[in-house]
C-alpha cells in the first residue's frame, strides 16, 4: 500500500502553487491498496471527482477521472501516477489541457518517500489516510485573542487552565501565557479542519481588539468628563 499527500504546504508530495488560495495545505491523499486507488479528502472547500462533490470522507477513483480540488485546481494524472507503479503505470495518461501545461507549479521542497508493500511486508513510513490532520498555520504564533480576551477566550475554547486568571494579581501572567501558547492548547480540543481552526482565531483576535479599542474609548471619555 502507498499513500500520496497533496496540497498547498510544500511538505506534500504533489505540491499545489499557493496561488490557489481555497486549496487546503493538506487537502486530501491518494492511497493505492493493491491497484484499487481511493481519494480522501481533508479539506476545507472538499473535492469534486467526476462533478461529485467529496467532503471529509473518501471515494474509489480510476486514472482518467476529472478530480478538481476546491473547486479552482484539476489534479494532473501525471502528477499522481509518477508515485504508483504495479498497472497504473502502464495506462495511458490523459491529455493535459494546454492552460494546465501553462500554469506555474511550485515544486515540492522536501520530497516524500513512497514505499510500496511487496509480498505481503508492511510498508513503512506511510501516513495514514484515516488519521491524516493537516496543521493550522497560527500553531505556534502570538494568539491576540487569547491575550486580550484573557479567561473569557479561554472558556470559548475550553482550555479551562486558562480560568487562573481570575485569581487577583496573576491574571496578566496568565494572559501572557495563553498568547504565547494558547493556539497549541485549543487546537487539542478543536475537532474541526486546520483552515477553521485559523478562521476561528482571527475571529478571537478581531474581537478581542474591537473591545480593547472600546475600552480605551470610553476611558478616555470618562476621563474628560471627570476633568470637567
Amino acid at each position: 500500500m502507498a499513500t500520496i499527500t497533496i496540497g498547498r504546504s510544500p511538505q506534500n508530495t504533489i505540491v499545489v502553487d499557493s496561488s490557489y488560495s481555497t486549496v487546503s495545505s493538506n487537502h486530501a491523499t491518494i492511497t493505492d491498496n493493491g491497484g484499487t486507488l481511493t481519494l480522501q479528502d481533508h479539506s476545507t472547500n472538499g473535492t469534486y471527482v467526476n462533478g461529485q462533490h467529496v467532503h471529509n470522507q473518501s471515494i474509489s477513483i480510476r486514472q482518467g477521472d476529472k478530480i478538481t480540488l476546491a473547486s479552482t485546481y484539476e489534479l494532473p494524472w501525471r502528477e499522481v501516477m509518477r508515485y504508483f507503479g504495479g498497472e497504473h503505470a502502464t495506462q495511458r495518461y490523459p491529455q493535459t489541457p494546454q492552460t494546465m501545461r501553462d500554469e506555474p507549479r511550485q515544486q515540492p521542497q522536501v520530497a516524500q518517500q513512497i514505499n510500496i508493500n511487496i509480498g505481503g511486508g508492511a510498508a513503512k513510513d506511510e501516513p495514514d489516510a484515516a488519521s491524516y490532520r493537516e496543521t493550522p498555520q497560527c500553531l505556534g504564533k502570538w494568539n491576540w485573542g487569547a491575550f486580550l480576551l484573557g479567561w473569557i477566550w479561554a472558556v470559548g475554547n475550553g482550555v479551562w487552565w486558562g480560568l487562573l486568571g481570575l485569581i487577583p494579581y496573576v491574571g496578566f501572567i496568565i494572559n501572557i501565557i495563553l498568547g504565547i501558547n494558547g493556539n497549541n492548547s485549543a487546537w487539542e480540543k478543536f475537532s474541526g479542519s486546520a483552515d477553521e481552526f485559523d478562521e476561528k482565531q482571527h475571529q478571537w483576535a478581531k474581537a478581542g481588539w474591537i473591545i480593547f479599542v472600546i475600552i480605551l474609548i470610553v476611558s478616555f471619555f470618562v476621563g474628560v468628563a471627570s476633568a470637567l
